[in-house]
């Protein structure tokens, strides 16, 4: 071979590595290009995937309510409880060489102490109070010894409020041993009376309706929601309302006579020990004195004014009277001697337990219980005996 020759072999083979490598590079850089689109087009896929089913999600939650969750609870629930009970069973083989004579001792009432999740609390402590299927559970707690109520609620993460009105508590004193019921969830047990509904249970008690058809689906059909007195219902996140506070009835210290004789002259009253009870008060009238069928004097001013003490003494009565006295004021005046003052307004200046003097301000005149007036009606009483009070002072 000529050297001419040799000189053309080595320039074709010095052309063809740079035509190799920049094929090469192009093939690399094609292929670079289909990898980024195909995997642009696949992340595309993936976000659209999971807004149909974030769509779907939101749809079936609007549709299914509170099923929806119920199911998922459930399924999560049940999930986390095969794979405690497998870690359980696998970290506890050797209790049973451990108990082969003498079984598990549960008359401690302390179980599961090591459990893949920690338990505290006696037996009865976790027990269901039904075996049957109910939207929400129902525990029972055996109290301990120092065990304060406020602490039973921590304990489960209710309030205590939830824990009173589950087992109709009036107080937080709760006694060693007492059993107790505990629900699941904050809410409030109901029992149904006649008359009820739905509606006016969840108004009264700050419920709702849904939430009330939702966690009772046991005694309860949605479809056709029907209350019979006597049923116990759950309020979820409801609260039972205080009582509104009752009159008491107004009592009186002594039974009066029905036809009462003239006092004992025993009774001894000096001179100007009273004074007027609208001392003052101007532009009063007369209205009526004491009779057989009036025990009292009767005084008159239209829009009324302030009575006034006719002596001193102890109020022992203010507030309203069931037996036609309406809102009136009592004053013992000692050695059995009484004031009495009717119909006044809601407008006390004294209350029970009150030194008053005499021509002291205490109630203002009105129109209240048995009364065609506004006007007062002044009584004095010896004894539990009502005389005529202008045997004692002027009125008039």
């Amino acid at each position: 071979m000529t050297n001419s020759n040799l000189s053309s072999d080595t320039l074709k083979v010095s052309n063809i590595r740079p035509n190799f490598f920049r094929h090469l590079f192009g093939y690399f850089r094609t292929r670079t290009r289909q990898l980024v689109f195909f995997s642009y087009v696949f992340i595309i896929y993936l976000i659209d995937l999971v807004l149909d089913l974030k769509t779907w999600s939101i749809r079936r939650m609007f549709w299914g309510r509170s099923s929806f969750y119920r199911t998922s609870f459930h399924l999560t629930i049940s999930v986390i409880t095969i794979v405690a009970l497998i870690s359980g069973v696998s970290s506890r083989l050797n209790i049973i060489s451990a108990n082969d004579t003498q079984g598990l001792d549960l008359t401690s009432g302390v179980i599961g102490r090591q459990d893949i999740f920690s338990q505290s609390g006696t037996a009865e402590s976790i027990s269901s109070v039904s075996e049957d299927e109910v939207d929400y559970r129902i525990f029972r707690h055996k109290v301990q010894e120092g065990e304060t109520l406020s602490q039973i609620s921590e304990l489960y993460g209710i309030s205590s409020n939830s824990i009173r009105w589950a087992n109709q508590l009036t107080s937080d004193s709760i006694k060693v041993g007492q059993v107790v019921r505990i629900p699941e969830i904050d809410g409030a047990f109901v029992k149904v009376k006649a008359g009820d509904t739905l509606e006016s249970i969840a108004a009264k008690n700050s419920g709702n309706v849904a939430d009330i058809l939702d966690l009772n689906s046991n005694i309860i059909d949605y479809r056709n929601p029907v209350l019979t007195e006597g049923m116990e219902i759950f309020i979820p996140g409801g609260e039972i309302p205080l009582p509104t506070p009752t009159k008491r009835p107004y009592v009186y210290a002594y039974q009066p006579r029905v036809n009462p004789a003239p006092p004992a002259t025993t009774v001894n009253i000096p001179s100007g020990s009273f004074v007027h009870p609208l001392l003052n008060c101007g532009g009063w009238s007369w209205s009526r004195g004491y009779s057989s069928w009036h025990r009292g004097a009767d005084m008159a001013k239209n829009g009324g004014c302030w009575i006034n003490a006719a002596a001193s003494g102890t109020v022992i009565r203010a507030q309203w009277g069931s037996g036609g006295e309406g809102n009136h004021v009592v004053i013992d005046h000692g050695n059995g001697i009484w004031t009495r003052y009717y119909h006044g307004t809601n407008n006390y200046a004294v209350r029970v337990g009150d030194r008053v003097s005499a021509g002291q301000s205490i109630l203002y005149m009105g129109n209240t219980g048995y009364s065609f007036g506004t006007h007062l009606h002044f009584e004095i009483v010896v004894n539990g005996v009502r005389v005529n009070p202008e045997s004692y002072l002027r009125l008039r």
